[in-house]
């Protein structure tokens, strides 16, 4: 029986105005994908006013401008069904270190809970398996022959990272006897911690 038989997880990814929270960088858009039984289930995405405008050099990157989000929902609405959708479950992210902080500031900014939910980080799967170095996701994603997405868009990346989990998944459990998703989650952090460039 796979680790995955029975389990539920959700793959979430992010599009922001900049690289630091802190910074009053904040989301323009976000995803999950649910992953269920070891396969790709519900997917969902919205677009987020920032409240701010968008730099032109963010914009380049992920193609989403002022335009886009000018009637999009702000955080105070976005941030309850981004909640009800992570519940309790294990997140997948690809370098969560990026994601994380964006996710914190928009479910306080909404008056959610936190998430304390376990995090496994697919950037930390790969570099436990090859070593730091040509982890990009959409290096991975060729290298693996995933489906091509539209990258840099919340849904598109979401939706590789679910793929790109069930992948390192396989492997991890085949060849290092991972055998549930908390064991995941804490290699895949040890990865991180153990190779902390990107």
């Amino acid at each position: 029986m796979s680790l995955l038989s029975g389990q539920v997880a959700m793959a979430v990814d992010t599009e922001t105005t900049g690289f630091e929270p802190s910074l009053g960088h904040a989301l323009v858009e976000v995803a999950t994908v649910a992953v269920a039984d070891g396969v790709l289930g519900e997917s969902w995405t919205s677009l987020v006013h920032p409240g701010r405008g968008i730099p032109p050099d963010a914009s380049s990157i992920h193609g989403i401008t002022d335009a886009m989000v000018a009637d999009a929902p702000p955080p105070a609405a976005v941030g309850p069904e981004l909640r009800r959708r992570c519940a309790d479950l294990p997140l997948i992210f690809h370098n969560a270190s990026f994601d994380l902080p964006f996710l914190i500031a928009l479910l306080r900014q909404a008056g959610q809970p936190p998430l304390l939910n376990p995090i496994i980080d697919t950037l930390g799967l790969a570099r436990g398996l090859g070593g730091p170095g040509g982890n990009s996701l959409g290096g991975l994603a060729a290298r693996l022959g995933l489906p091509v997405e539209t990258k840099h868009r919340a849904l598109g990346d979401a939706l590789t990272t679910a793929r790109l989990f069930l992948a390192l998944c396989a492997r991890w459990e085949s060849e290092r006897g991972v055998r549930s998703l908390s064991e995941l989650a804490a290699v895949s952090q040890d990865a991180m911690r153990l190779s902390p460039v990107r």
